[in-house]
């Protein structure tokens, strides 16, 4: 950066939030659990399965709470959504970064039910009523913990691949959830500044904006350089959802067998009677058995049945294809 930008200042063009990498509700993972959805027919593994679409929806309603902020901040930024960044042995996952001239803040988004309040000693307790309405407490793991280690990944990875050593990488930890209440007067200071609510997030990062401390500048071609830079390292998971819930495909390719089973028997017991033969004469259980592990999709694939030559191929063949090609 020249004398001459840092006693004057640079040209800024960014005059509004902007979006990198954007906000959608329309997410891969919830696709893919729906389309799953229709394929279990296993009652308990439904329930897993609409459980964590309803989990995966809450979280998005609470993005969604902070995606709504940032849009409407009013601010030079540059913002990122969604960004998991793998580098190196690291891996992070974003949930918002936004990217000011003055600073870069990590935004870890957590929309949970009950109240929080955190101890002296940083612990965060969760309270909350199971559907009796008896309150309970359980110990969550520290999000500002969780997002102290990505401040340090994104550190390391703006050195090592920008040379940008000095900025400043600031932590938020944003509670999505209108209906919680944070309890953090016991709370240490360094987690009272870092832990906010969504409807907190302009007033905050306008504060780090307007800091008259911070002296730190940063050319817009450099934001754009960090932000396109997370977009490059964003490799995103993909979740096997088959090993997750393998007892829930199990059952639907047991499902399916059974309506094999169903269609090549109601097909042996008609042609049976129009042919006047006795049923086990056109295939017995047993070749049954054999052709649905099989599987057979073709003439040669049929003829390596158990029982099957040239013969039942001519006379039954198609019409057996036709029920495993459907």
């Amino acid at each position: 950066m020249s004398i001459f930008n840092m006693l004057f200042g640079q040209k800024r063009t960014i005059k509004s939030p902007a979006f990198v990498k954007d906000f959608s509700k329309v997410n891969d993972q919830l696709t893919a659990l729906n389309e799953l959805l229709d394929k279990v027919f296993d009652g308990e593994k439904k329930d897993n399965i609409e459980r964590d679409i309803k989990l995966l929806k809450y979280g998005l309603d609470g993005e969604n709470n902070v995606y709504f902020e940032l849009k409407n901040s009013f601010l030079p930024i540059l913002c990122l959504h969604d960004v998991r960044v793998a580098y190196e042995d690291y891996v992070a996952q974003l949930d918002f970064v936004v990217i000011s001239n003055k600073f870069t803040c990590i935004l870890e988004t957590k929309k949970l039910s009950g109240n929080i309040s955190i101890d002296q000693d940083g612990n965060f307790v969760r309270t909350i009523k199971n559907k009796f309405g008896k309150e309970y407490k359980e110990g969550i793991y520290s999000p500002v913990t969780q997002n102290k280690r990505h401040i340090d990944i994104l550190k390391h990875v703006l050195s090592k691949e920008l040379k940008i050593n000095n900025m400043p990488i600031l932590s938020l930890v944003v509670m999505a959830n209108p209906k919680t209440i944070i309890k953090k007067y016991k709370c240490p200071a360094e987690i009272d500044r870092t832990l906010i609510k969504y409807d907190q997030i302009k007033a905050t990062l306008e504060k780090f904006q307007n800091d008259k401390a911070n002296l730190y500048d940063l050319p817009e071609k450099d934001m754009f350089d960090i932000a396109n830079l997370l977009v490059r390292l964003n490799t995103p998971i993909n979740m096997d959802l088959e090993a997750k819930y393998q007892l829930a495909i199990e059952e639907y390719q047991k499902k399916g067998e059974e309506q094999l089973r169903e269609e090549l028997t109601a097909y042996r017991l008609q042609t049976s009677r129009a042919e006047n033969i006795k049923a086990y004469y056109i295939f017995n259980n047993a070749e049954m058995e054999d052709m649905i592990t099989k599987y057979p999709r073709t003439t040669e694939e049929l003829l390596g049945v158990k029982g099957f030559g040239k013969g039942k191929l001519d006379k039954y063949g198609e019409a057996i294809l036709n029920i495993f090609n459907s």
